[in-house]
């Protein structure tokens, strides 16, 4: 039986990554880092507005606060044409009211950026993270539904001739919930790549590539009560470009058409195409003003619907206040429609808004620390009833590095 890509992949790196101290230089970078952050949210739930808090919740308010206490260490290092990078954290989070939810993250990142040749170099990424689900889309308000995600891929790059460069790739990727979670249940996949990008004297690039992923719905059998399906095969073909249009200014803009398949239900087939457009502008030297937008469709099976279909709009601008502070604003709109019902019978469509705007303020008096403070709200407006919310959310945090 052939062994799934992660399991051979994912020690390997991690091989890799024990016998690099003995190829290290003296410039090899080591970090340890600690941090602390208090957090504030006044409605951790998401209710709507004129919900029955108690009779949900069994407390007069979904408000919270949480402590976030985190661990991690960083390594950068180069030996000749490699380089090795690995961070591993651990993000403890207590919740003061709902005690239930509280929970410790072990969460990691490696790579190795690998290269042959000059001319033939590629990476060599896994990472795991662990994150507590939202109750904007997970309302099992009584129990904690932690998620864990992971990927570990290998891909290459070679430099045909003059600006040519061909593309390729393997990845293995798994989804898992604490508790089940039908919309975007757990699920692993593993998926090949080939592309080819031309890359100009100027620093912009285009390029194309084609995707194939085989995944499996875990814990699940085929179910025609419900026209759940036990696997899935996708494909994507996309085109990108990486624009710099001045010294000043980049533009990146994607599109790509997204095919679905199911073994057994082809009710549950569908296809569309995603496409994303942002543009960094560097407007001073103290100042950066980012924004996009973002059409992306992705598997959301519910008895109403086969896929979600959202636009995100997005604008974020970037102040320096000194060498030593930076003043962070974003704001976001989106759009999201639940779509292609299984059954093809029509029914009421879900339509989301959601708002989310936040400001955040950064400074390091120090080298090796780092105080933030921020604020944010999050909103949804929908056409179904009980989905309306509005929170507002505070965050103070000290981040020491040493």
């Amino acid at each position: 039986m052939q062994q799934p890509l992660r399991s051979w992949l994912t020690p390997a790196l991690l091989v890799v990554f024990s016998s690099a101290p003995a190829l290290a230089q003296v410039e090899d970078t080591f970090k340890l880092s600690a941090a602390y952050s208090q957090q504030t949210d006044s409605n951790l739930f998401r209710l709507p507005a004129g919900a029955n808090v108690t009779a949900l919740i069994g407390k007069p308010s979904a408000a919270e606060q949480i402590g976030i206490t985190s661990l991690g260490l960083n390594v950068n290092k180069a030996y000749s044409l490699q380089r090795f990078e690995l961070s591993l954290s651990l993000i403890d989070y207590q919740y003061q009211n709902f005690s239930y939810l509280s929970f410790a993250a072990h969460n990691y990142n490696a790579a190795w950026r690998w290269a042959l040749t000059p001319r033939l170099h590629g990476n060599f990424t896994s990472e795991r993270n662990e994150t507590l689900n939202s109750f904007a889309d997970y309302q099992g308000f009584s129990v904690r539904n932690q998620r864990t995600n992971t990927n570990t891929r290998f891909d290459a790059e070679y430099e045909i001739d003059g600006p040519w460069r061909l593309l390729g790739g393997l990845s293995e990727s798994a989804q898992t919930n604490q508790q089940v979670l039908l919309a975007e249940g757990d699920s692993s996949a593993t998926s090949a790549d080939i592309g080819l990008r031309y890359a100009f004297a100027s620093g912009s690039s285009i390029s194309y590539s084609f995707k194939n992923a085989n995944g499996t719905y875990l814990n699940r059998t085929p179910s025609a009560t419900g026209l759940y399906d036990d696997g899935f095969n996708q494909t994507d073909n996309a085109l990108r470009l990486h624009w710099v249009i001045s010294g000043n200014t980049t533009a990146d803009i994607s599109a790509a058409h997204i095919q679905r398949t199911h073994p057994h239900y082809a009710q549950r087939d569908y296809s569309g195409n995603n496409a994303a457009a942002s543009l960094k502008w560097n407007i001073t030297g103290k100042s950066t003003l980012a924004a996009g937008w973002v059409r992306e469709i992705s598997s959301y099976q519910t008895a109403s619907s086969n896929y979600s279909q959202t636009d995100r709009f997005s604008l974020g601008p970037i102040w320096q206040v000194s060498p030593k502070a930076v003043v962070r604003l974003r704001h976001e709109v989106a759009q999201r429609d639940y779509l292609a019902p299984p059954t093809g019978q029509a029914a009421t469509r879900r339509s989301d808004t959601t708002r989310d705007t936040s400001l955040s303020f950064d400074w390091q008096p120090y080298q090796s620390l780092i105080l933030s403070a921020s604020l944010q709200n999050a909103s949804r407006v929908s056409n179904l009833a009980g989905l309306d919310y509005d929170s507002n959310m505070a965050t103070l945090s000290a981040q020491f590095t040493f």
